[in-house]
Formats: C-alpha cells, structure tokens, sequence
C-alpha cells in the first residue's frame, strides 16, 4: 500500500481536499502547593529543621534579594523559596521528590535551592560562623567538660560523600575508596561553629586542610581569640604553641593520662558536632551534586546549625557522640606532622606548660 493509501485517500484525489488536523497548544498546568508555613512549630521544625522564628528572621532579612521579579507562571516568592531549600536540606530526598511536595519541577528545585544557599552564606556566613565575643564564657565550658584549661576551641575534619566529580575524580577518592570533600570545622562547647573549611577535596589531609585554612594563617601570625588560647586537634594535626594534640610518650606519668584523658574528653565535642549536624541536615550524608556546591551546602548548613542554636535548639551534649573522629581513631597517625621544627619546639614548651596543670 502507498503513503496515499495509508492516508485513507484514493489515487488521482486531490491532496488540497484532505482534511487539515489543528494541533490544539498544550495548556499549562499549575500544580497544587502546600501551605507547609502554616503547620504547627513541632511539625514545622521537624520538617524543616529550624525553629520558626529562625524562619522568619531569615525571610525578612532575605526577601528582597529571593522574591522574583515577576508574578506570571505562578512564581516561588521568598517565603515558598527559603521552605523548599529547608525541606530538601532537612530530608535529603531527591529533587524529583521535593517537587513533587512543593508542586514544582524538578529543575525548579535545583535552581531555587542553589540560590537560596548562595543567598544565607552571602548574607550569614561571615555574620554567624564567627569566634565570639565573648571568649570568658568560653574558656569557662571547655573547661568544665574535663578541666582542660584556656581552650578556645575544638578542631577536627569531616568527609562528606559525593558523586564521583567529572574533573579530577581520582582527587576526591578518599582513604575508604568513597568519592568526598574533606570539611574542616573549630567549634566551641555548645557545639556552634566558629570557623568552616569546605574545599578541599577528599584525598587531602586533615593537617594540610588545617594548614592552608584562614584559621591557621591568623593563629600563625599571633593572632589569638582570648590571650594564650589554645585549640584541641587529634594526633592527625601537628604540634604548634597554639594546637596541642593527645602524648603518646610517657604513658607512665600520672600528669600524662590526666592531660589525655582530658584532651580527649574535651575534643569529642567536635565529633558530637559533626554527628549532630549530619543529623539534623541528612542531606550531608551524600550528595549528588559538584564537589564546589556540595561545600556551599556544608557551610550553609553550619550557618543554619548556629541559628539554631541561638534558641536553643540542639539536643544536649553528649561527652562520646557519633562523628567523623570515632571512625578514624584507627587510620590516624601520630608521627605524620607537617609542622615546623621551630614550631613544634614552641609547641613542646607550650605542652609542658599545660602538663603542669594536671600534676
């Protein structure tokens, strides 16, 4: 059968006689949104994971930069902006999935909550994730944990999971053959963050994270929060005047195990601040996302983290909490410094110094 036989038309018909077929344009629809604001705080700081009033701080201070400049095709305004990027954060559901709550698509999720996370670390980051002003207070919980004294901060690093990055992929295989970025954070007794490092890639370091950090270039030229502070690192980081890491000579000595029993006790802080922070954002845990967004998400979620401290938020400490410290106690080594001898000499005097508070 011809192509004039398949259209239903005999030969010698005139082809201008068919009948013309109008294809009808496709009607937009517009899906349903939830009203996810109006549910109860319980409901809304477990979905969204901060309080309300962190919420609504954050929508007015950020609704002139997220509220869209137009009002056709139904566009998110702030509000319906910042929830979306909390839920996707708070749950670590695909993006498909999000859209599907909030009634958009799934490139609409991606776009926004790119968006929104440059947004808070634009406007927040450098306002919260800060040392405080106030260092006595400070000083004071460190040193209530287990007595270890002028401790200004806690300092340790975590892995984040990602998909294997296009570019440079052998780069972000770390020491457990996972693809991830290597997040270094300083925090203090209550578990806020005081300073955030979030670009390096899996395979590197932790020493060499702490190195090239803004946080090591202050201490390193003198600069120190509360005078003669120190922060406490694991045996991973180098001995410095103002970093002291746990002793592994003169086990023996009484004022040894004092000084590692507390340097341990009070370091776990951090590895309780990690737990809790990929805990309360579970969207850490892996992320398919570019080894760069995935630190902007990191940040953003520090900065969140501190927000939501500030009502008191957090569940209360927990001296042996889960972190990324616990699960490598065995990959790390106490030899493998990148310090300086001058430095590591100022460190031993600085150590011997803090040993006599324990003997």
């Amino acid at each position: 059968m011809d192509m004039l036989g398949l259209m239903g038309m005999e030969d010698g018909e005139d082809c201008e006689e068919a009948p013309v077929f109008q294809v009808q344009p496709r009607r937009q629809v517009y899906r349903e949104r939830i009203n996810f604001e109006a549910r109860y705080d319980f409901t809304f700081n477990e979905r969204f994971r901060i309080p309300r009033p962190v919420f609504i701080q954050r929508h007015q201070d950020n609704r002139g930069e997220l509220e869209p400049r137009t009002n056709r095709s139904r566009s998110l305004n702030a509000e319906e902006q910042i929830l979306l990027t909390l839920h996707w954060l708070g749950t670590g559901a695909q993006q498909h999935a999000i859209g599907d709550m909030h009634g958009v698509s799934k490139a609409t999720v991606g776009r926004v909550a790119e968006k929104v996370i440059a947004t808070i670390n634009n406007t927040l980051f450098d306002e919260v994730v800060r040392w405080p002003d106030d260092m006595v207070s400070v000083i004071g919980k460190f040193h209530d944990v287990a007595g270890m004294p002028t401790v200004v901060g806690c300092v340790d690093g975590t892995l984040i999971n990602i998909d294997a990055p296009v570019e440079n992929e052998e780069q972000f295989v770390d020491r457990h053959g996972a693809h991830s970025i290597n997040c270094m954070a300083c925090v203090g007794p209550d578990r806020q963050f005081f300073n955030v490092s979030a670009c390096w890639p899996g395979s590197v370091h932790d020493a060499r994270v702490l190195r090239r950090s803004n946080m090591c270039a202050d201490f390193e030229e003198g600069w120190r929060p509360y005078p003669n502070g120190i922060i406490l690192g694991d045996s991973a980081y180098p001995l410095k005047p103002w970093l002291l890491t746990p002793l592994f000579r003169n086990l023996e000595d009484n004022a040894v195990r004092r000084y590692n029993k507390a340097h341990k006790s009070t370091r776990s802080i951090v590895e309780n601040a990690f737990g809790i922070l990929k805990e309360k954002f579970p969207i850490l845990n892996h992320m398919r996302v570019e080894p760069r967004y995935a630190g902007e998400i990191f940040k953003c979620c520090t900065v969140l983290c501190n927000l939501s401290k500030r009502l008191e938020d957090l569940p209360p400490y927990v001296p042996q909490g889960e972190g990324r410290g616990e699960e490598d106690q065995d990959e790390e080594e106490p030899n493998e410094h990148e310090g300086n001898a001058v430095g590591r000499a100022q460190g031993e005097l600085r150590l011997q110094q803090i040993l006599q508070h324990f003997r």
